[in-house]
């Protein structure tokens, strides 16, 4: 019995070594990796069946399954079907070890697989083993780098590492020097636009033009000021590739982030005749939003009702039922605002700042000024013209000291966006002046905006001015994310 135990172990490990010789990345392959990123997983599974069919010891099979495993995990944040999967991710990146050294694809994969693996585990709070994987998928790709420096998916992952390095707040850098990573949101981004232009001139990696694409929109989406690039990034986007969800999903928002609420809507019309996918129910949450800001609450609320009623995770459920609770508002029903702020306190957790922003209000269970939040979503939807129009019938006399500020905040808001930039600049400074005491965020987001006004038009000494006297400000809500721009603008101009 022992000897025959004995010869099962070996044969898995001569067989294990034999798989480990083989890897290749033929064109189906490729035409797999791009079905598997648009979310069409049906699709690139049998693609991968075919191909396994006929040879069965490429490697590549491995990465491409945990690909569709880790974007599962991914978008619908549920954590029983990420601990189903943990072992046999484990045994895959076990056999991808036994690949050549000399072959580039094998950091490059194992590099991928930590770096996926922490995002993961970053989203269900496990933070001390996902440092771990960051550190490995640092070393692994760093070391890649230097063997291989044509090799231009390096410079995907790599991009994406740095520009996560250099978003780290300043107090935690002592993390970073003792671990020896380093890295920058400019760097990082020049990675990236180095690997989208091998990506349009290089056959070979034209497949991976999808990938940069959706990477490059999450550093426009939340770190660069300003609407031209990413309209540049929508219009490329929009040429890129019509049947990919997740570069869909990516183009909503950043027509969502510059205004374009109607644009958006028109794509929700194509993305709900897209069959085949994987149930994206986030959608469902951005689609009820983009109703909501047209003050269309009947509309809406059935979206958002799906997301509730479907989604797995935890994230933006408390938004979620706040949104619910404004649509009660808008229709006249102040009891059912009441219940689904309730509702608020009883679901989902506060890790985003629209959760946490919810809670807040919820905490506070007043009725808020439905004017200022009709105000506030026009404005959301770009619809400028309207929200002033509410913004200037509103009497000083019968706001509160937090509204007044608001309201304030608000005009440079729209004046900033429809281009008036010297109105604008004024009522951010009256924003600052008055409501740097409150614990809305109103004065932080103003010196932000300030910053980035500056900065657009090249001064740099006063956007340096506005970005730190936007960390110095201390409020409540969204506080992460406006301070972490902020950090990134001071990073940008003292680089």
């Amino acid at each position: 019995m022992r000897l025959n135990n004995f010869i099962i172990i070996g044969f898995l490990f001569l067989s294990i070594s034999g798989i480990a010789q083989h890897f290749e990345v033929n064109e189906n392959y490729r035409n797999a990796y791009q079905y598997i990123l648009a979310l069409n997983f049906n699709r690139g599974r049998e693609i991968i069946a075919g191909e396994k069919s006929k040879d069965p010891d490429n490697l590549y099979t491995l990465y491409l399954e945990n690909y569709i495993d880790f974007l599962t995990v991914f978008i619908s944040e549920d954590e029983d079907i990420f601990d189903s999967i943990k072992d046999i991710s484990d045994e895959r990146y076990d056999q991808l070890q036994q690949m050549e050294k000399e072959n580039p694809y094998r950091n490059y994969l194992l590099g991928n697989m930590n770096l996926q693996w922490a995002v993961i585990r970053l989203k269900f709070h496990d933070y001390f083993y996902a440092a771990l994987d960051i550190n490995r998928a640092y070393r692994l790709l760093t070391t890649n780098k230097k063997a291989f420096p044509d090799f231009v998916p390096n410079d995907i992952t790599l991009g994406v590492l740095h520009i996560m390095i250099g978003m780290v707040p300043d107090n935690y850098h002592w993390v970073l020097r003792l671990i020896n990573m380093k890295g920058s949101v400019k760097q990082g981004r020049g990675e990236l636009i180095r690997a989208l232009d091998r990506s349009d001139s290089d056959p070979a990696y034209s497949y991976l033009k999808n990938e940069i694409l959706f990477f490059m929109g999450f550093v426009e989406l939340n770190i660069e000021p300003g609407k031209k690039q990413l309209d540049i990034l929508s219009g490329q986007i929009a040429r890129a590739d019509t049947n990919n969800l997740l570069l869909s999903y990516l183009r909503v928002n950043i027509l969502m982030k510059t205004g374009k609420n109607d644009e958006a809507l028109q794509l929700f019309e194509r993305i709900n005749r897209m069959n085949g996918y994987f149930p994206f129910y986030y959608l469902n949450y951005l689609q009820g939003e983009c109703y909501l800001r047209k003050l269309e609450p009947r509309q809406a609320g059935p979206f958002y009702d799906d997301f509730l009623n479907h989604f797995t995770g935890k994230n933006y459920i408390k938004d979620t039922w706040r949104k619910k609770a404004w649509t009660a508002l808008l229709s006249g029903d102040e009891m059912k605002y009441r219940y689904f702020l309730k509702k608020v306190l009883e679901t989902g957790n506060d890790d985003t700042g629209q959760d946490r922003d919810a809670e807040r209000e919820a905490e506070k269970n007043k009725i808020p000024n439905i004017d200022l939040i009709k105000v506030r979503l026009l404005f959301d939807g770009g619809y400028y013209q309207k929200a002033d129009s509410i913004l200037s019938s509103l009497p000083d006399g019968q706001l509160n000291e937090e509204e007044r500020v608001e309201k304030v905040y608000r005009k440079a808001r729209i004046a900033d966006e429809s281009g008036d930039k010297d109105i604008a600049g004024y009522y951010y400074m009256q924003t600052i002046e008055e409501g740097k005491h409150l614990p809305r965020y109103f004065a932080g987001n103003s010196a932000l905006k300030l910053a980035e006004m500056y900065e657009t038009g090249g001064d740099t000494i006063h956007a340096l001015k506005y970005y730190n006297l936007c960390l110095k400000l201390d409020f409540d809500e969204y506080e992460a994310g406006i301070h972490g721009k902020a950090k990134a603008g001071v990073k940008r101009l003292s680089d």
